[in-house]
């Protein structure tokens, strides 16, 4: 008896339609052997495609084919652009299916923000050093390790280590406040949320089965929860997603169901019901992204929903055998994705606003260089920048400078076409790292060597041409260049910070300009 396809996640009830006729569900998504002249010439045809194996090939998509005629990657083989015809032609396929909204397409459409429109470079200042913190002693023994991005509120820089939570005044680096953390984190949330963030703790380093409430605004821990199971015995989190929304803190993976808490008082929740289980959230202002998995199937959903009402607005499968390592924006929707059983990125996949597919972006076509990314963490890639229509990525090279750093440049990408904008090598021998947008304009850092500081960069998003935004000095150059090579770059309220990721050898922790 053939056992009819897995439904689709579940959430909150859709508005009443009229009936209609609605086509079939395309389920075989598998990209690597499917010959493209197999596949149904209309979403109406009926599915002929068989199980088949998932073999080897250079990336998960294939290569890519070169971005215009001034694209730089080289043209792939045969076989795996087959394979990447065949992927773009079934996932086509699965989202026309859709269409009706009686498939993926569940309810409703968004519209992106409109991009900040881009200023003239504004007049070049000569930065100056403000401040330097150290490594705290608590920090130390065990060597320091970043446990989250640079949080701001209240004036403050505040940052999370292995040992505690600390807050910087901004302007005079002191510490205005520091909560201890019991034992030692693992993961902190990346964002701060109406005041509040969350980090997994454990009494040794990777115990990670409990969870701290932090109120950033007044510097206090609120409350400690220990990680159970269903059955109550405790169960450690240390490679799971963790997100605050709607006055929740919800920490998911890949091995039960989420595990949800009350921010003002640690009360256990139930968790949201979306007919799959979910295993990561995302969210941003006023939508979010949710990744689900139906363990009975196998099958792997993103879902765009309305974080008060958790109302499903579109439903995306992954296709089999990927995995959504990470995500780069919700609004946009711009992922990035991988072999299962791969940690290295291989596409970033562009979604518009109804869940539908606009285009495919090959991580090896640069390459780009996405080492910062964790599979095991969803937001964790800093060295991207999204803003409206275009994704700004830095370029992975071979080249070294004389100081051991890759040389590289920066690319603009159009999320609707997957093509290139232009391309900034930006000159001289350095590094370079896109920061954030600030006035319509990116800004991008452009490391230190060992004999000369830093800058940080704006670059026009028309055609990339850059002027320089802060000359930094050349009196903490040294200290500068080695921070740079293994930490974080921010701008926040006019200020740039550089942060240590980790190391045993860093007697500085975090630099702010001004």
């Amino acid at each position: 008896m053939t056992q009819p396809p897995p439904s689709p996640p579940h959430g909150g009830e859709l508005p009443p339609e009229a009936p209609r006729q609605r086509p079939p569900q395309i389920w075989d998504t598998r990209y690597d052997q499917r010959d493209p002249r197999t596949v149904p010439a209309s979403p109406t045809a009926a599915h002929q495609g068989g199980p088949a194996g998932f073999g080897p090939a250079p990336g998960a998509f294939g290569p890519a084919a070169p971005d215009g005629p001034n694209a730089t990657g080289a043209r792939g083989s045969g076989g795996g652009g087959k394979r990447r015809k065949a992927l773009i032609i079934g996932l086509g396929l699965l989202l026309v299916a859709g269409a009706g909204t009686g498939g993926w397409l569940l309810w409703g459409s968004g519209g992106n923000d409109p991009a900040q429109k881009s200023k003239g470079p504004a007049q070049a200042v000569d930065a100056k050093l403000d401040w330097m913190a150290p490594v705290p002693d608590a920090d130390k023994e065990h060597g320091l390790k970043q446990m989250a991005p640079l949080w701001f509120a209240k004036g403050n820089a505040i940052m999370t280590t292995s040992k505690a939570v600390t807050a910087y005044n901004a302007e005079t680096g002191k510490p205005a406040w520091s909560v201890p953390i019991p034992g030692s984190a693992c993961k902190a949330s990346s964002k701060v949320v109406d005041g509040i963030a969350a980090v997994i703790h454990g009494k040794e380093q990777f115990d990670c089965n409990m969870l701290m409430a932090v109120d950033v605004e007044h510097g206090r821990a609120l409350w400690s929860k220990e990680l159970t199971n269903d059955k109550g015995l405790s169960s450690p989190s240390d490679g799971s997603s963790l997100s605050i929304d709607r006055g929740l803190i919800s920490v998911a993976d890949t091995g039960g169901d989420p595990k949800v808490f009350a921010v003002g008082n640690g009360e256990r929740k139930k968790p949201r019901d979306f007919g799959c289980r979910e295993y990561g959230a995302v969210a941003d202002r006023s939508r979010q992204l949710v990744l689900a998995q139906c363990q009975a199937f196998g099958r792997t959903f993103v879902m765009k929903t309305q974080p008060k009402s958790d109302l499903e607005k579109w439903i995306w499968k992954v296709p089999d055998g990927l995995t959504v390592q990470n995500v780069l924006s919700v609004e946009p929707a711009l992922l990035v994705v991988g072999r299962e059983n791969d940690s290295d990125p291989s596409d970033l996949v562009s979604l518009d606003e109804k869940g539908h597919l606009r285009s495919l972006i090959s991580i090896s076509a640069g390459p780009y260089d996405f080492s910062d990314c964790w599979k095991t963490e969803l937001t964790s890639c800093h060295g991207a920048v999204v803003d409206g229509d275009t994704v700004y990525l830095p370029t992975k090279s071979a080249e070294m400078n004389v100081d051991g750093v890759n040389v590289n440049a920066i690319v603009a990408i159009d999320l609707a076409t997957g093509k290139k904008r232009w391309t900034a090598p930006l000159g001289g021998n350095r590094g370079n790292r896109p920061v954030a947008m600030h006035e319509g304009r990116l800004l991008v850092y452009q490391q230190a060597t060992k004999d000369e500081s830093g800058k940080l960069l704006s670059l026009d998003p028309a055609d990339g041409k850059p002027a320089d935004f802060l000359r930094l000095p050349q009196e903490s150059n040294e200290q500068e260049f080695s921070i740079a090579r293994s930490g974080n770059a921010y701008f926040h309220d006019g200020r740039f910070y550089l942060v240590v990721n980790e190391g045993l050898m860093h007697s500085t922790m975090m630099m702010s300009f001004h």
